[in-house]
């Protein structure tokens, strides 16, 4: 049950990023799409947290909430959705769920890992698959940006990365995965919504448009994450969190090659085949580490 809702989550994640390349290159405005997949998913979760009666945070959870929200929703969504009007949905979702490589050596500067010549190979390893897809002969990009969105992608999984490891060092102990989204969501809501007033971001919804049907299926999608990723880390934990990341990035190829018509050299499958084998020893090294962890307790 756990291994099916991993990859549901996955193919969901992946869904996300095929439907804001599609919104970003069709007339939305990034902004206000940000807006839509803040504001939205808060009030479905509003009104599930009321229902469960769980809204409360600490003092500490609402510090930790803020910089979750900002580092792990409102940095990384922009990026995404500005970076998918140059960067093709499939090598996107690649590069955003790569996170995994950046959060043992992140982890590592926080003292919340010890050193371990295996995970540092396959971080290394993961880096040269990053490397394979960034090489500027790869891609059909203009000539005028050139590789810089290929770089700049890159911030998106290094925000999630250091999300996840503030996350595992700094929880304060209480809440449920679902109330800290809630609040993670809300701050991102009033956080985006100021730069959409700033930069005059605006999209109406209205019926009969393909991309505000398609802006409602992402906030539902988005809302049935968030409730999925409780459910996981209830069954599982975190420890095979990152075969999130690894099934996203496969659905992400999936729906790039046979949706959208994207071509991808055999350099670049190859590097995302690397990439894929990181996540998954990773994942593997992690789950032997927690089980040492729990045994030796």
């Amino acid at each position: 049950m756990a291994l099916f809702l991993l990859i549901i989550l996955g193919i969901d994640w992946a869904s996300g990023y095929a439907i804001a390349g599609y919104c970003m290159t069709h007339g939305v405005n990034p902004y206000a799409y940000a807006f839509w997949q803040s504001f939205g998913p808060f009030v479905l979760l509003l009104i599930i947290q009321t229902l469960r009666r769980d809204l409360w945070l600490g003092k500490s959870g609402a510090v930790y909430a803020v910089l979750c929200g900002v580092f792990g929703i409102v940095i990384p969504n922009l990026l995404i959705y500005f970076a998918a009007k140059h960067i093709p949905s499939g090598l996107l979702t690649v590069l955003a769920n790569i996170a995994p490589i950046f959060t043992y050596p992140l982890a590592l500067m926080f003292r919340d890992e010890r050193f371990s010549f295996l995970r540092m190979g396959l971080i290394a390893l993961g880096i040269a698959g990053v490397a394979m897809i960034i090489l500027p002969s790869q891609h059909d990009l203009t000539q005028e940006l050139g590789n810089a969105w290929l770089y700049l992608a890159l911030l998106i999984p290094l925000s999630y990365a250091f999300s996840a490891v503030y996350l595992s060092r700094f929880h304060p102990g209480q809440g449920s995965v679902l109330n800290y989204a809630l609040w993670m969501l809300m701050v991102s809501t009033l956080c985006v919504s100021i730069l959409a007033v700033i930069n005059r971001g605006y999209y109406e919804l209205a019926f009969g448009d393909t991309n505000s049907l398609l802006i409602i299926l992402e906030i539902l999608l988005s809302t049935i994450g968030y409730v999925l990723l409780f459910f996981i880390l209830r069954m599982v934990g975190s420890v095979y969190y990152s075969l999130v990341n690894a099934v996203a990035v496969i659905t992400g190829v999936v729906y790039g090659y046979f949706i959208f018509g994207q071509q991808f050299s055999w350099l670049t499958i190859i590097a995302v085949m690397v990439i894929l084998f990181a996540i998954l020893v990773l994942t593997y090294t992690q789950k032997n580490r927690a089980g040492y962890r729990h045994t030796s307790e």
